[in-house]
């Protein structure tokens, strides 16, 4: 059973804490993100490029915490 919850971790090359907290990171960006694209939506004059940039700043995130 404990292995559901490190195999993966351990294959990005983090322990669970560290998961969790970049797991959760994640998850905040990707909130706020949602909801400039939402008042974008309507405003399409506000947040012009800011989910782009949340999302090269996750993708960059990701690359630094790969494994070697």
């Amino acid at each position: 059973m404990t292995n559901l919850f490190f195999d993966h971790p351990r294959s990005v090359c983090l322990t669970y804490y560290d998961h969790f907290k970049l797991s959760m990171k994640f998850s905040y960006k990707f909130g706020i993100a949602s909801l400039k694209a939402f008042i974008h939506a309507i405003f399409p004059f506000m947040f012009i490029k800011s989910t782009t940039e949340i999302v090269n700043d996750i993708e960059n995130q990701l690359k630094i915490n790969k494994c070697d």
